[in-house]
């Protein structure tokens, strides 16, 4: 997802599609928010800052009631029964994971040593980054805790390959088997959040 959007110390950034916008203001993947096409490309840029400290959490509810004021917002939710990704354990020892000293997340893709490295991640959050890609993925690890996630491209790839998104999109599924996970489809109840109007 190209594009900017950032929570720090009680401020909101972004510069991204409105249907991204909502999809984190209403803490649920992009793919499972329904709303008119042109919200996904329509670049919306929000430079916001609380009166006062609050929690990241707590700037995303504003974000919500943002939205509803300058947009007219109103959407409901709904579950419905679908085919997902589900991230699971590769193996009986699997998987291989560091545990992570950070609090933050960050993410990062390592063009030299040709690895994605994840910083501080929950399962649930390493899953909401997948399901960008893959079909809704939704953690069924049931692992805890924050980790620091590296998926290494280097021995599946050729040495003179381009390493572009598409090509890690492909080759993702292998890197994760190489930490001991792996994508498997399942069907499981997911929320939806459909936008009733939007001006």
């Amino acid at each position: 997802m190209e594009g900017l959007f950032r929570v720090e110390h009680g401020q909101l950034r972004c510069a991204i599609g409105l249907r991204y916008i909502i999809s984190k203001a209403y803490g649920v993947p992009i793919q499972q928010v329904v709303s008119p096409e042109w919200t996904l490309l329509a670049n919306t840029v929000i430079d916001a800052k609380a009166g006062g400290p609050v929690a990241d959490d707590q700037v995303l509810l504003m974000l919500q009631t943002l939205l509803e004021d300058r947009f007219k917002l109103k959407v409901h939710r709904e579950t419905k029964v679908t085919s997902v990704a589900a991230l699971i354990a590769a193996g009986k020892n699997a998987p291989h994971l560091k545990e992570s000293e950070s609090e933050r997340r960050r993410f990062v893709f390592d063009s030299a040593k040709l690895q994605e490295i994840f910083t501080g991640y929950t399962m649930k959050e390493f899953a909401e980054y997948l399901a960008q890609f893959y079909n809704g993925t939704i953690d069924r690890t049931a692992l805890p805790g924050r980790y620091d996630i590296v998926l290494d491209y280097r021995n599946l790839i050729g040495p003179t390959d381009e390493v572009t998104p598409n090509v890690r999109r492909n080759l993702r599924p292998e890197a994760l088997q190489g930490i001991g996970l792996k994508l498997a489809v399942i069907k499981a109840p997911l929320e939806f959040v459909v936008v009733d109007q939007l001006e």
